[in-house]
């Protein structure tokens, strides 16, 4: 079997080719490296290749300190590397920056509108205006991943063609509305993550989801992935 890690993060202390290596042993053939802040979105742009997907942008959790032009910045990155995407962004109401959370977003998600680049989304306890926002661009909308859902029915069934990408906490019991979602979701809209540095967590996260439905296969999983962040 074979998987895309369709969110994973720069490691802190080695390479990430070498992290990449070692996770292809396994069958990680994949993956899409999110930045959280600008100071990385250079060594992603450096580091995307055909199997290493790039996504670059300003998560939540700093978004205060972007600095004044960091749209401008994210725009001619995204012009100079037409296979790069926008992530990790999004919404979190646990930090209590939300105001400038909403302004980041909004800009970035309009950004990956012009650029019709698939964007990776972080939403944590703001899916009222998580959802507010996207229906709002609705028909404009690249593809949109969710990543690590968390499970809230009214994202399933907000009517947008999202994607959502389960971490390995669907391989825990304790975690019972995410493990309920996986059945609400369409297969097609099923995607695999480790969430970290290590990426062989991943593959907890597809084992759980085959195991919870006898509907999906490992490749249904590693074809959305390909769809949604390599164009088919």
């Amino acid at each position: 079997m074979k998987y895309i890690d369709s969110h994973c993060h720069l490691p802190q202390t080695e390479s990430f080719s070498d992290v990449f290596m070692r996770a292809q042993e396994y069958g990680i053939v994949g993956c899409v490296v999110n930045s959280v802040n600008e100071s990385e979105w250079n060594t992603i742009a450096k580091i995307a290749n055909a199997d290493i997907c790039g996504a670059v942008g300003i998560h939540p959790w700093y978004v205060d300190s972007a600095s004044p032009n960091w749209n401008s910045e994210l725009e001619t990155l995204l012009c100079d590397n037409p296979d790069l995407i926008v992530g990790e962004v999004g919404l979190d109401k646990t930090r209590d920056n939300f105001a400038t959370q909403e302004k980041v977003f909004t800009n970035t998600l309009e950004i990956a509108i012009k650029y019709k680049r698939t964007i990776n989304i972080h939403c944590v306890h703001a899916w009222d205006v998580m959802l507010k926002i996207l229906k709002t661009y609705k028909t404009d909308l690249p593809k949109v991943v969710i990543h690590s859902f968390d499970g809230t029915q009214n994202a399933i069934d907000c009517g947008i063609d999202l994607y959502f990408s389960y971490s390995p906490n669907i391989a825990n019991e304790n975690y019972k509305r995410v493990r309920e979602s996986i059945q609400c979701v369409p297969k097609n809209r099923i995607l695999v993550e480790s969430d970290s540095s290590a990426l062989l967590p991943t593959i907890n996260a597809a084992n759980a989801i085959l195991s919870l439905r006898d509907d999906i296969t490992s490749d249904d999983i590693f074809n959305n992935a390909k769809e949604v962040f390599y164009n088919g």
